[in-house]
């Protein structure tokens, strides 16, 4: 398990066992403009069990995202500024993917804007490609975490 001060800038209000999952969710909320970004990290590399990297351990406790406009945004605005919540963690690689991909289209990531109409709500620029039948579903808590981020707006 997960102690909460192991989670470096993450919130989680439930407990993480790192070695029994493959990766987590995770919604991050830029507090000044109400932005959100959705994003999903692995606990370890994998891929061929023959590389040197093989299930050691990714720095996914400073990870901030891999959009360029969040980071952006995190160097500009500054740290204090957003909110890195984990939202579930899964433990297969296929309802990682699955997971993500059904947020970013739920919340209505690509088409969404700010009240300005010019600034999108969310820094996912794109849906990830899905060409599998995942083997386990977003789970209940990611649901309610879904349905409480789109009362926020």
């Amino acid at each position: 398990m997960q102690s909460n001060e192991d989670l470096g800038h993450w919130k989680c209000s439930f407990d993480i066992d790192v070695n029994k999952s493959f990766g987590f969710l995770y919604c991050i909320q830029n507090t000044a403009t109400n932005q959100f970004y959705w994003g999903k990290k692995q606990f370890r590399h994998m891929g061929k069990k023959s590389s040197k990297t093989y299930g050691k351990p990714m720095a996914w406790r400073t990870y901030t995202g891999s959009s360029t406009h969040l980071n952006n945004d995190i160097k500009k605005l500054g740290h204090d500024n957003f909110k890195f919540t984990i939202v579930d963690t899964y433990r297969t690689k296929g309802g990682l993917y699955y997971a993500e991909a059904y947020c970013q289209m739920v919340s209505e990531s690509m088409t969404l804007y700010l009240e300005d109409g010019k600034t999108p709500r969310f820094y996912n620029r794109q849906v990830a490609a899905i060409r599998f039948v995942p083997k386990e579903e977003p789970t209940e808590r990611t649901r309610n975490f879904l349905r409480n981020i789109k009362r926020r707006f």
